[in-house]
């Protein structure tokens, strides 16, 4: 069945205003800046559109002749914001680690993100009629979005969702941080046996539940794995063949060994699932260049 699109092309709304304009850069800088911090606390971001389409139909409700249109623009601005942050997060982070850089100049990395932007601006043209257009990928995220635009009319209830949860948040990290009503990390390590320990760690964060929840069971999963494969097979047999530093407690040195040596297993396996992930689609990569070109 052809698609239908939500606002007829014989339906003439305005789209690019300045109010939209103006909210599309402010959130792009908040929800960007909060995608850096939990990118670098927790290992993954989330999309900002959800949020930015909630919070931008609050913000337009306002005035009088805002629609959704515009709220659509608003949260393109956003998650552009947060995929700029991503891409800085993920990457330059590996400069550090490699000794090339001592330390980050800003203008520098400005400098190279924003050749990052323009770059992924053009390389998106052609894979939307590629993922898109072509193959009609569906994109979790992107028919979410479009679902809570499309329910902008309702009373509202999208965004008191979103202010009782950023509010129980913020308390949950003021009692835990700020009050020290309780530890937010647990660390312990257990001797088995002769040189062979098992590690168990939790942090109490609102945000890893947050991002747990999106991200859903498959990629939590995944995590959990990778985490287990760290701290149940790769720590322990270090220590089976390495032992423990005097002096040292068996938990701290574990965290010593993940930061120094076994995190790069998890490096490694971004590199290989980002190289599969290429391959598994270099078909319509090459189509989608070929017409880019053209």
């Amino acid at each position: 069945m052809a698609h239908q699109p939500y606002i007829s092309p014989d339906q003439k709304l305005p789209e690019l205003t300045v109010k939209g304009v103006l909210l599309g850069m402010l959130l792009s800088a908040v929800l960007a800046g909060a995608n850096a911090y939990l990118g670098l606390f927790a290992g993954m971001t989330v999309s900002a559109s959800i949020p930015a389409a909630v919070i931008s139909m609050a913000v337009f409700r306002l005035f009088r002749n805002a629609n959704i249109l515009e709220n659509n623009a608003v949260q393109t601005a956003a998650s552009a914001g947060e995929s700029l942050a991503a891409g800085v997060i993920f990457t330059f982070p590996a400069l550090i680690l490699m000794d090339y850089w001592q330390t980050f100049d800003y203008w520098e990395t400005a400098l190279i993100a924003l050749c990052g932007g323009v770059l992924g601006v053009l390389f998106t043209i052609p894979l939307r009629s590629a993922l898109i257009v072509r193959q009609q990928l569906l994109f979790p995220e992107g028919v979410a979005t479009s679902e809570v635009l499309k329910s902008g009319e309702e009373g509202g209830k999208s965004v008191k969702y979103l202010a009782m949860a950023g509010l129980a948040g913020a308390l949950f990290k003021l009692a835990g941080t700020g009050l020290m009503l309780w530890q937010g990390t647990l660390k312990k390590a257990t001797l088995l046996q002769n040189k062979l320990y098992l590690f168990f760690g939790m942090n109490l964060s609102p945000a890893l539940v947050a991002v747990g929840y999106i991200v859903g069971i498959r990629i939590a999963v995944l995590v959990f794995i990778g985490g287990a494969i760290s701290w149940w097979i790769a720590i322990p047999a270090y220590f089976a063949v390495n032992g423990i530093p005097e002096g040292t407690s068996a938990a701290d040195a574990g965290y010593a060994i993940w930061s120094s040596h076994v995190r790069y297993l998890g490096v490694g396996a971004m590199v290989v699932g980002g190289i599969w992930a290429l391959v598994s689609i270099r078909s319509s990569l090459v189509i989608a260049l070929g017409e880019g070109v053209k």
